[in-house]
């Protein structure tokens, strides 16, 4: 599996995709290589790993689990990290994504303001409320399809 080598202004990360995944897994990674990069980086790899609706669960759950291990137990928020699962996987199947570089050229929105894009379908009330960290919430303002 390839490393993050994109030429674009991302922060390089020298682990390779299955000492990332073994590590983040056994919440052993170095909080370096967890930033918004690292998040979205969790989440190809299980959605090429795994599929669309178990990255799901397996993503949530580990973010969740990993941000426990480092004192952060109120750092998880359910909506947000299932909902950019679902719209990550609606991008790889409809941009015929085959690698981790091509996502990141191809989907700079997620990068920059993942918030924005979440935005297009939850409004910032209903995102921010506690209710979304703790539960799934589907959108109020446009289905994620």
């Amino acid at each position: 599996m390839s490393q993050i080598t994109t030429t674009k202004q991302y922060k390089v990360q020298p682990l390779d995709d299955p000492t990332f995944l073994s590590q983040f897994e056994t919440c052993t990674l170095s909080p370096e290589y967890f930033d918004h990069l690292g998040h979205l980086r969790i989440c190809w790899l299980y959605i090429n790993k795994y599929g669309h609706a178990e990255a799901i669960n397996m993503t949530c759950k580990g973010i969740k689990s990993y941000a426990e291990s480092l004192g952060a137990k109120d750092k998880f928020h359910l909506t947000i990290t299932a909902s950019l699962v679902k719209i990550m996987a609606r991008r790889i199947n409809q941009q015929n994504v085959s690698s981790w570089n091509e996502l990141l050229d191809k989907n700079e929105d997620l990068i920059q303001d993942a918030l924005g894009v979440l935005y297009t379908y939850y409004s910032t009330n209903r995102l921010h409320s506690e209710q979304a960290r703790t539960s799934l919430l589907a959108p109020d303002l446009m289905p994620i399809n």
